[in-house]
């Protein structure tokens, strides 16, 4: 019995081990492809910043939208977003590549996104934009929060947010001590001083953050006080909430800086 107990011990120990050392490569899935070959549609361009990526829309719109996206892909994967359907609402549009994505040589990490964060907002505050929009998606949503903690947004929405890393490996059975988890994003400590308004998008057929996590993190914010609303979307899964023309319709009526 004794050497057993030794034995669970040790592999205990070996696996929060491994978990501390490996978990970045457990949760960014990044796309090798070089942004600078994405070929976005006009008026969408690939730019640089500082040394950071990223796909900007400029249409002369006096409103920004700065999207952070998920975990999987990169910033080409959203290269029709603005395109399409914000530039008409009155937007312009920067979609944020992350350290380590986009071909860049860097291994994302919660660190080196955090690095990234200042150079961009310098660039955001340099153009003098009259309101400044967050949009986060999935992981987006805990980098977005991160922004908008440090550097302020007028409006922020969250599609299929969570209320922490944490407690979204916890419920699906990675039980740790919280101080391991050095790639948490905990978007309710983030966002419980913000005092832009804040809208919440889920589906409730996600499977990838379960819609609970977002109803956890809305209940939590508005106990902070906060101005928060959500909405469930019935029948969709982690990745349909972009699809046209239901989320035209519904960024028409969400964002607050809309052109008439």
């Amino acid at each position: 019995m004794f050497r057993w107990l030794l034995s669970l011990m040790f592999l205990g120990v070996f696996g929060l081990g491994g978990l501390f050392f490996l978990q970045a490569k457990l949760i960014y899935f990044p796309e090798d492809r070089r942004l600078d070959s994405c070929e976005p549609p006009a008026p969408t361009q690939y730019i640089q910043i500082g040394g950071e990526q990223a796909l900007l829309t400029q249409t002369g719109a006096n409103n920004l939208i700065i999207f952070f996206h998920g975990n999987a892909g990169s910033a080409c994967n959203w290269r029709y977003l603005a395109a399409n359907h914000l530039a008409v609402l009155g937007y312009d549009t920067l979609v944020v590549e992350y350290p380590g994505y986009g071909g860049d040589t860097r291994a994302p990490s919660k660190e080196e996104i955090a690095k990234a964060l200042p150079v961009f907002q310098e660039w955001v505050a340099a153009q003098s934009y009259e309101t400044i929009t967050i949009f986060g998606y999935s992981l987006g949503a805990g980098v977005g929060s991160m922004y908008a903690a440090a550097f302020g947004a007028d409006q922020i929405i969250l599609f299929a947010p969570f209320d922490s890393l944490y407690a979204v490996a916890f419920d699906q059975g990675v039980m740790v001590p919280r101080n391991l988890l050095t790639e948490d994003y905990d978007n309710i400590a983030a966002l419980s001083a913000i005092e832009a308004p804040i809208y919440i998008l889920h589906g409730s057929d996600d499977r990838t953050i379960p819609a609970k996590h977002s109803d956890d993190l809305m209940r939590a914010l508005s106990e902070a006080g906060r101005d928060v609303e959500r909405e469930v979307l019935q029948g969709v899964g982690h990745t349909g909430l972009f699809e046209s023309p239901e989320f035209d319709v519904r960024m028409g009526r969400v964002l607050r800086f809309v052109v008439e």
